[in-house]
Order: structure tokens, then sequence, then C-alpha cells
């Protein structure tokens, strides 16, 4: 059986989640708190302290470079789901920076500034909220708060090539999923984790190709969990 260390909120960790569905693997899923990550570090020798990591039997895979697909991979080469297609990489290596630079850029801030809705202990609360501010500056969340209008509207320019290209076909890249279909349902989970946002009303084919995806997988994304 495989086990998934993650946090529930992360876009990357929903997408590894997704992937396991889709291969219909054994698996079960352990909730880290934000401010522990003692069992990662455990897990991979002091080598790493980020989420999500799996452990395959005496196996652990972890995001090791830039791009961090290393537990997709290993996924999709053990089940053998064509995620990653040799004639594809170039495209994917494109879209998934794009989508996991600026749609994700955007998307988080959005889901963050509800943070308190969907982080009920008072420790893992105030651990966040230092880590957010320690990254992005004193009082960020409540700037983003603030901004939320114009986020809205830069998200929707974000989306808006993406919605063109599910105009034409059933996935983002031919009639088949693959891995960025993934790794977009997992900053669209992200994003609609707290239950406050949602793909803009305008965008159907969006729309669309997340129910077909969310099908597939078994999975749903309407709200936390």
């Amino acid at each position: 059986m495989i086990t998934l260390y993650h946090h529930p909120v992360s876009p990357f960790c929903i997408t590894i989640r997704m992937i396991l569905c889709y291969a219909k693997a054994e698996h079960r899923v352990v909730d880290l708190p934000y401010s522990d990550r003692r069992v990662i570090i455990e897990k991979t020798g002091g080598n790493y302290y980020k989420i999500p990591i799996i452990e395959d039997g005496k196996t652990i895979v972890w995001d090791r470079t830039e791009l961090g697909q290393e537990i997709a991979r290993y996924l999709d080469d053990k089940f053998r789901l064509d995620l990653f297609p040799p004639a594809l990489e170039g495209i994917q290596s494109i879209l998934s920076r794009y989508i996991e630079s600026d749609v994700e850029g955007v998307a988080f801030k959005l889901n963050d500034i509800h943070y308190e809705s969907w982080l009920p202990d008072v420790h893992d609360r105030t651990m966040w909220l230092r880590h957010k501010e320690r990254k992005f500056g004193s009082g960020c969340i409540s700037q983003w708060h603030a901004n939320q209008g114009s986020f809205h509207e830069e998200l929707e320019e974000c989306l808006k090539p993406l919605e063109q290209m599910l105009s034409v076909r059933p996935f983002l890249i031919d009639e088949s999923m693959r891995f960025v279909d993934c790794d977009l349902f997992g900053v669209i989970g992200n994003l609609m984790f707290s239950g406050h946002n949602a793909i803009p009303t305008r965008f159907s084919y969006l729309h669309r190709w997340h129910s077909r995806v969310a099908t597939r997988c078994g999975t749903s994304q309407s709200a936390k969990t």
C-alpha cells in the first residue's frame, strides 16, 4: 500500500492524491499538522522537509527538482497511466510552468484569505500565518483580502487561455488526460478548498473539463473536506 503524507489544502498534494485515485491505487493518506514536519524529515533521512511525499514499501519518493514532477512520474511509471508521453514532454513542461506560476500564483491567495475556515487549530493557524508573513511580508493576508477583487480579475485572465484550449478538445493537450490536467486540477482544488471560491461561471468549457476529470478520478472539489 502507498502512503501519501500531505496537507489537504496544498495544490501539489491534491494533484498527487487525484493521480492515486485515477490509478485506483490502494493507498492511505496521512494529514500532517502545518506546524510539524518531523515525519517528512524522518522519512527522507533529513534530506527534505516539504510536502507531499509518498512511501511505497521501502521506497520514499519526493519532488527533488524545481519543476517537481518526480512523484507524479513515479506513479505514472508504476501504474502505466500515460500521463507523460514522450511526444508531449515539451508542451507539458511549458504548460505546467504556466499553471504552477501564473495560475497558482494568484489562486492560492484567494484561498489563503479564508484560512481561518480551514485551519481550526490555533497552533497550526499561528504557525501557518508565521510562515506566510516570513515569506510574503507582515500583514500579507490582510493585503490580499483587500485586493481580492483584482485577484479575481487576474485569475480570469490567467484561465482564459486554458478555456480556449478546452473549447476544442476534452483535455488540455489532446483527447486523453495528461499530467497538466492533474496539475491544473490541483490548483483549482486549492482555489476552491475553503468553499468561498469557484471556477468563474463564464468559463463553461473549464467547468465541463473539471467535472470530466473529477468523474474519472472519483473525486469531488465542491468545498473543503
